[in-house]
């Protein structure tokens, strides 16, 4: 069932989905109806779904008696004039019975008489309310905490789905006035135990007092306002156009502390909270000397950078890969990471992977229908996830895939690509049907679900040779490719008298890291912190790209990705921003530059190999438009690999 509530009237004979008329007696001899949604529906819901069924023994509480002992066509139209009356609140549930083809049933019904500007092409969008009976803060913090991108309370009437954020929200004035405050626009909300939190659509945040007008021509129903799109649509202009910018807290924030010390309430001490902020830099700065010195423990010199550039990818999520020439320790540097955070045996895995391997079977087993039972594969993931999910879900956990592109990545790794792309709460592995749960012996350590949470992290190692397959775009759109260089041999032997002095404390065992510790060193929200320059920059490169070819360029998911390890690089890094943006753009999005010379000569340039530079390139005039800090040394170098590649073999890889 879908728990929001969806706005609809009676369907109009002849336009139901069903090709039945809008009401029927049905073999049981009981009223069905069928209600056609007039509200915008949740983005997970079937779009194909016009209609709904309801039964006339659930408008029972609302005034409506079915006589039967009348003749049916005298039954349907005392229905039909009892339903051509009012407006239906109702929450979708889905019926999928053995054998037969699934349909969706309205429960929980409600009524509301139409108001008098009802039409038949009416739409409704919900505005989500809030006051200070339903979040327990008053107007002012509220305000406050919408403008600081702080958590603003529950509304049991909003989709928790990153797809379903309400553009405009409204405050109560009191639980008995018709009274309003609109905020907007929002593009992005995210849902936590402090309730929801809305990310504007700009830098500003706008709001107006709502005209009863607008009230008297919607519906309320369980903190919600149901209004016609037109009307939201003008008071989307008009927030944009005229609203009030929620401004300076600083006075709001004095007043609120002085009202909070006079009747003894808790406040808020912003010192422990900087206290705190410290405390996570401090053990994050500690766990990357150890990261660093355990590399050196194991006789692995990497430059510094490229350590931070490792560990702020994986500690963003997704898929990370490391690619390189054979025998730079790739897969030892996982092994450091693990040991740095002094992971135990049963927390890391090493899957050396098979190159006769198709489908994700050969990964995470299949169901034996023969014997009932689920056989896991041989690799030994499927114990280690469903121990991270139910066993030891505050547990940190790595999986490495060891020459990942020895089979095809998107064929045996297809459905962690499709998941792991998905909001936390939402990342589900499905082994097997839910029918054969009660057939299946072992269902109760492999169930028809694993939840692979944020304490499974995934990483791979590869080698990019002739016994290899390349990544298709599927796989490169979710993973940052990080190259990794060596040092050169004689600061090496020069490390290497120093390692000796440094690994006492790299071998300390008191210095753990808890899966608490380590998703403190996250900072996740999902707002683009992207400066103008960059998102500008990355626009330009888009349309560029989609030059080469219609089916290449820079999603959304890219620029989300790369806005996240940027506001997640490690306060004390060596790596500046704009350093990061360089490797960003080399590991999102040089990676998918592959083809030919006639494809991507315009965009690389020729090499020329006299004068040993590159000419007439789109890539290097765009990178001159940003500002001199950003160097772009990584791309630039990339850059020049590519083009050479173009001249001597005619295309790039």
């Amino acid at each position: 069932m879908w728990d929001i509530d969806f706005v609809g009237v009676l369907a109009v004979d002849g336009e139901v989905s069903t090709g039945r008329n809008s009401i029927i007696i049905n073999r049981n001899n009981n009223l069905q109806f069928y209600i056609e949604i007039i509200s915008s529906p949740p983005e997970n819901f079937p779009r194909q779904i016009k209609d709904v069924c309801g039964f006339a023994e659930d408008l029972a509480n609302w005034g409506f008696d079915d006589n039967t002992t009348l003749p049916h066509p005298a039954r349907k139209e005392a229905l039909r004039d009892f339903l051509n009356r009012y407006i239906l609140f109702f929450q979708v549930e889905l019926r999928k019975p053995t054998g037969t083809t699934e349909y969706h049933i309205a429960r929980n019904i409600h009524v509301v008489k139409k108001s008098d500007s009802f039409h038949s092409d009416t739409i409704l969008d919900a505005i989500p309310i809030f006051s200070e009976e339903t979040t327990e803060r008053t107007q002012e913090l509220f305000e406050q905490q919408l403008f600081n991108r702080k958590y603003v309370g529950d509304n049991k009437n909003i989709s928790n789905d990153d797809d379903d954020t309400p553009s405009m929200i409204l405050w109560r004035h009191g639980q008995d006035k018709q009274e309003y405050t609109l905020y907007g626009q929002f593009n992005m909300h995210d849902y936590a135990a402090g309730g929801f939190r809305f990310h504007p659509a700009s830098t500003q945040i706008h709001k107006i007092n709502l005209q009863l007008e607008y009230i008297m021509d919607s519906y309320l129903h369980d903190q919600v306002l149901f209004m016609d799109s037109n009307n939201c649509n003008k008071l989307q202009k008009m927030l944009d156009g005229n609203g009030e910018v929620l401004g300076n807290f600083e006075e709001m924030e004095q007043t609120v502390m002085q009202t909070a010390a006079s009747v003894d309430a808790p406040v808020l001490n912003t010192e422990t909270t900087i206290t705190e902020d410290k405390q996570e830099t401090d053990k994050e700065l500690e766990f990357m000397k150890l990261f660093e010195n355990e590399c050196k423990r194991m006789g692995l010199y990497y430059d510094i950078k490229d350590l931070y550039n490792f560990h702020t990818a994986m500690k963003t999520g997704g898929l990370v890969i490391l690619a390189g020439m054979s025998g730079t320790g790739k897969t030892k540097l996982v092994q450091c990471y693990a040991n740095a955070l002094k992971l135990g045996k049963s927390q890391m895995l090493f899957i050396p992977v098979r190159p006769f391997w198709q489908d994700d079977a050969d990964v995470i087993g299949y169901l034996d229908t023969l014997h009932n039972v689920y056989r896991p594969g041989d690799s030994g993931l499927m114990n280690l996830l469903t121990r991270a999910a139910n066993e030891y879900p505050d547990d940190l956990h790595i999986v490495c895939f060891d020459e990942m592109n020895l089979a095809r990545v998107e064929h045996y790794f297809s459905q962690f690509l499709s998941v792991l792309e998905l909001e936390e709460n939402k990342r589900f592995l499905k082994l097997y049907n839910d029918e054969f749960s009660t057939r299946i012996y072992n269902q109760n350590v492999f169930p028809s679900t694993v939840r692979i949470g944020s304490n499974v992290i995934f990483v791979g190692t590869v080698n990019l040779d002739e016994s290899t397959y390349h990544f298709s775009d599927k796989v490169l759109d979710r993973a940052n490719v990080i190259t990794l260089k060596i040092q050169p041999y004689n600061d090496v032997l020069r490390l290497k008298e120093e390692r000796n002095k440094e690994e006492s404390l790299s071998n300390r065992r008191e210095n753990s890291f808890s899966y608490d510790t380590y998703t403190s060193f996250r900072r996740m929200e999902r707002e683009i912190s992207l400066s103008s320059f960059e998102s500008q920059f990355l626009w330009d490169l888009h349309e560029e790209l989609q030059k080469c070819g219609r089916n290449i360029g820079i999603g959304w998911r890219i620029v989300r990705q790369i806005s996240t390890f940027l506001k997640n690089l490690p306060a004390n890094s060596p790596l500046t921003r704009e350093e990061a943006f360089d490797l960003q753009v080399v590991q999102r999005v040089l990676t998918k530059i592959r083809g030919s010379e006639e494809q991507f000569t315009d965009l690389l340039g020729r090499y020329n190999i006299d004068k040993k530079e590159v000419e007439n390139s789109a890539f290097l005039d765009l990178l001159s438009t940003m500002p001199d800090s950003y160097i772009f040394e990584r791309t630039q170098k990339e850059i020049v690999d590519k083009s050479k590649e173009l001249r001597l073999y005619g295309h790039t890889v």
